[in-house]
């Protein structure tokens, strides 16, 4: 006559669906080092830093920077995200392979752009080679501009500069002088021939 009902749980034939895992970002803030070591440190794409960051090793940003790099070493860095500051090795070179805005590039080397520079001067005791976009002002031994390049500033070479066919710039350009370095002489000749004509007429009076 009557039939028995199990529970809801027991007729009900459903499953339990489970939401998306949501990953964080690591954010890190503040003032980081980087310490030396034989291989090249890393910050992985997905990153993001805000404050300086102090180089003593080779360093590969595939992250986002918000803060001013800088190496007193020879260290070399290459940017394949992005950062907005200032980038300052004291002997290596700089790859920009992704984008900086809002800041300078000082190598004691190379400086290398094949992405996006968008900030103020370029300073390289090397060589600059651009193959990308640019804007600001160009700085170098040597400044050589690929056929992918295009932008607008000023350029200041001191040995050669090169403009591939296919280019699209608007520059102004100048040509630097190399660095003068002091020398200290010995007496001035004049102060010693002054000094023998007097003691010359001294003796004839």
């Amino acid at each position: 006559m009557f039939k028995n009902w199990g529970t809801d749980s027991e007729n009900m034939n459903t499953e339990e669906q489970k939401a998306p895992e949501i990953k964080e970002q690591p954010v890190v803030t503040g003032k980081v080092e980087s310490k030396k070591s034989d291989s090249v440190n890393k910050i992985l794409k997905g990153s993001k830093l805000s404050g300086n960051i102090l180089v003593t090793c080779d360093m590969e940003l595939s992250g986002d920077v918000e803060g001013n790099i800088t190496s007193e070493q020879d260290s070399s860095i290459v940017i394949k995200g992005s950062c907005k500051g200032n980038i300052e090795t004291k002997g290596g070179s700089v790859i920009i392979d992704g984008q900086l805005s809002e800041g300078n590039i000082i190598a004691g080397r190379d400086v290398t752009i094949s992405g996006k520079f968008d900030g103020g001067e370029i300073r390289a005791k090397g060589s600059v080679y651009i193959n990308g976009e640019f804007n600001g002002k160009l700085e170098g031994n040597e400044v050589e501009l690929g056929p992918k390049a295009h932008g607008k500033g000023e350029i200041s070479y001191i040995e050669n500069i090169s403009i591939a066919k296919g280019a699209k710039i608007e520059v102004q350009i100048s040509k630097g002088q190399k660095e003068l370095k002091l020398v200290q002489n010995g007496p001035d000749k004049k102060d010693v021939n002054n000094k023998t004509d007097i003691e010359t007429m001294k003796a004839a009076k």
